[in-house]
């Protein structure tokens, strides 16, 4: 070979070293694994489908699916909150690694194509270019029953719950591979169902009208995959009814919800965690949650441990031990902030009705508390140690001197361990952070991110 070519070669390596960096890093969102792992929203998106605990492409190719939920379809009914379009929203999730979008639709908005700004543009027309954006971007949608009236109608009719999925979702999207799935309901009451309780409050009514759901979804459309609650009350972990009869149907995702804050700062499930004084959480600790305390006090690799031992007491053994697939389809931080503005809980209240909510008290808390006995209401966050009653002006202290004990650590840890175990999720939400909220974007920007969205982004995209 000529010197000068050599010395060609040379150089082109050496420009190659310079060049392809660079377009990785451009190219951060899109990776696919000598594993054949497929995470980062990119390219044509085609059907998935379970096999055991993974999700996997027609090829085989494993997919790991994460992201964000769309939340305006529910709230803001036909318009998005803040700046911007579906289309700019969707090129930043997807600039972020963003490859699944969970699309929450209030099925009366849904219904009635609701316009609230006489653009006639609807909220289900909305919700479809929402879809049409995402999935056009390499991103997958799963779409699903939120909120509405449904809660009051469908439990007691099966077929009729049956029948929306399917003209509404499943049917009008069949020819669309990026509508990957569909949550069939959110965070059920299962007690409506009826039938006996299976365990933490799941009952059999409820999971043989979740078995019909499936098993109709899957004859009109058995590329879909199917999300589906299967998590005990009060965080408690999935139902034992997972390990003696698990759903039939192919393609079922079980998923749960999780909240950091709920045990420490307020829980709208149990009375108990609402105002108990516990400076030093060692009533958490009596009460199964001992990572709490390790987080405050910084002992962090000893709350790891605990916090995993946790997670998998509770929702790890399914994939581990069943090897069944699941998904954190919703969960939140706050950044330490404390939620819902000056809710306390006034125990002499409850105490005077032998522990019944008086006129005034939401989920065993006050709301409006007052910055002094017959003052003000204390406002919007950051709010003070201690304010007053309304209805009988005693003072109530902050239970605990942080919502979220040691949360950036703790939220680390959090999103390494669903990795760990393979688990999908999706944060909740692509939302502006709000004092005590969960939003990823920073308010009235929704494109930076806030420092809860910052932590979540580091993990869009990396290994388990």
């Amino acid at each position: 070979m000529k010197p000068s070519v050599v010395l060609l070669l040379v150089a082109i390596f050496f420009v190659s070293l310079l060049v392809f960096p660079t377009l990785g890093a451009q190219q951060s969102w899109s990776v696919i694994s000598s594993h054949g792992m497929i995470t980062g929203g990119s390219g044509k998106l085609g059907w998935l489908h379970t096999d055991g605990k993974y999700i996997k492409t027609a090829s085989g190719q494993i997919v790991y699916l994460r992201g964000c939920a769309l939340i305006e379809p529910a709230y803001d009914v036909d318009r998005l909150n803040g700046p911007g379009t579906l289309a700019t929203r969707a090129e930043r999730l997807k600039q972020l690694g963003v490859n699944f979008v969970r699309l929450e639709i209030n099925i009366d908005n849904w219904n009635a194509n609701t316009d609230t700004n006489g653009d006639g543009i609807g909220n289900r027309d909305f919700t479809t270019q929402a879809i049409q954006e995402f999935t056009s971007r390499g991103i997958y949608v799963c779409p699903g029953l939120h909120s509405g009236s449904f809660r009051n109608q469908f439990p007691y009719d099966t077929q009729a719950w049956i029948n929306w999925l399917l003209n509404n979702i499943v049917i009008p999207f069949k020819d669309n591979p990026g509508v990957c799935g569909v949550y069939i309901f959110n965070e059920p009451g299962y007690g409506a169902w009826g039938g006996t309780n299976l365990g933490g409050g799941v009952t059999s009514g409820y999971w043989n009208a979740v078995k019909q759901v499936c098993q109709a979804i899957y004859a009109a459309n058995p590329n879909l995959l199917v999300v589906v609650h299967a998590d005990m009350a009060n965080q408690d972990g999935f139902c034992p009814v997972l390990r003696t009869d698990p759903i039939p149907t192919p393609n079922v995702l079980y998923t749960w919800h999780y909240y950091y804050v709920y045990g420490p700062e307020f829980n709208p499930y149990l009375g108990w965690m609402s105002g108990v004084l516990d400076p030093s959480y060692q009533e958490l600790v009596n009460r199964g949650h001992p990572y709490y305390q390790s987080y405050y006090y910084g002992n962090y690799t000893k709350a790891r441990q605990e916090f995993e031992q946790y997670l998998y007491d509770r929702f790890m053994w399914v994939p581990t031990e069943l090897n069944l697939p699941i998904i954190n389809d919703e969960y939140g931080w706050t950044g330490d902030e404390e939620p819902y503005f000056s809710y306390r809980a006034c125990q002499k209240c409850l105490a005077a009705n032998n522990g019944v909510p008086q006129s005034g008290v939401t989920f065993w808390k006050v709301g409006d508390t007052l910055d002094a006995p017959s003052g003000n209401p204390v406002g919007e966050g950051p709010y003070p140690d201690i304010t007053y009653c309304p209805i009988c002006g005693e003072p109530l202290p902050r239970p605990r001197e942080h919502p979220e004990p040691g949360w950036l650590q703790a939220m680390h840890d959090f999103h390494q361990i669903l990795n760990k175990y393979e688990t999908h999720w999706s944060y909740y939400a692509w939302w502006p952070k709000t004092y005590g909220g969960y939003g990823l974007s920073i308010e009235g920007d929704m494109w930076s991110l806030s420092e809860t969205g910052e932590v979540w982004k580091d993990y869009l995209n990396a290994p388990t």
